[in-house]
């Protein structure tokens, strides 16, 4: 029995979640010099029963049930940046005294952005008569020795639970593929003709995933799906972008 007929589902929003964030932060910087940089490291750990507005925890009445690592948790987070300001070619002598050795070979300019971080957590379902429910954990690791996109889970260790009981399975009982970024960009600054005094050619190139990492995309992780423990997306490959600006 219905208490408004004509009506299916009637959501909610109830902001009563509990989440909990603990964390190592170390940072270090060097910030004199032609090669400059900064390093940051942080260990973390958040867990909550609701990742956001948008989450429809199932069994919203038990938030022991829902309690997990959040959609956004990351164990490790690791980044650095650094800039190396080329010194060579500004010595007196001959060589590098020459406007055109200068001109072509000094004052450039190296740096990047370079950025590990494991995966995101994973938590598997399966369709039952009703409906998606999380699945059971049947036991074993949950995943594959040498996870891929063609298989990150353990399919051994999961299977749909019974429509008269929830699914045993943990929220995020795994991990998802990590990300793997390095980003650099290579400049330089020409000054033109003494009668142009001021005017200055900034040349750049930027390399984004320079390396060409794969970065996966989280598996699909209910069970009913046709691509089920598959990788179907990936980040951007790497990307190259030329630049010329004009500065007066």
């Amino acid at each position: 029995m219905r208490d408004f007929k004509g009506y299916s589902t009637i959501t909610q929003r109830m902001s009563d979640s509990n989440s909990n964030y603990h964390s190592m932060q170390v940072y270090a910087n060097k910030r004199k010099g032609a090669f400059t940089y900064t390093i940051s490291y942080t260990l973390a750990k958040v867990l909550t029963d609701s990742s956001g507005n948008g989450d429809n925890p199932e069994g919203y009445q038990d938030r022991h049930y829902n309690y997990g690592p959040a959609s956004f948790d990351r164990h490790h987070a690791f980044v650095t940046t650094y800039s190396y300001q080329v010194p060579y070619f500004k010595g007196s002598n001959a060589f590098t005294s020459n406007p055109v050795v200068n001109g072509v070979f000094g004052g450039w300019q190296l740096s990047g952005i370079t950025r590990y971080q494991t995966g995101a957590p994973l938590t598997v379902t399966a369709n039952t008569s009703i409906g998606s429910r999380r699945a059971d954990y049947l036991g074993g690791p949950v995943l594959l020795d040498s996870p891929g996109p063609n298989g990150w889970l353990n399919p051994a260790a999961f299977a749909s639970a019974p429509d008269t009981r929830r699914g045993n399975s943990s929220v995020g009982i795994a991990r998802g593929p990590g990300l793997y970024l390095w980003d650099f960009s290579i400049r330089k600054n020409f000054s033109l003709a003494k009668a142009h005094e001021g005017m200055r050619l900034q040349f750049q190139a930027d390399m984004f995933n320079a390396w060409n990492w794969a970065n996966f995309r989280n598996p699909q992780t209910n069970m009913a799906n046709a691509s089920w423990n598959t990788v179907s997306t990936a980040g951007p490959p790497r990307n190259i972008q030329l630049a010329l600006k004009l500065n007066f």
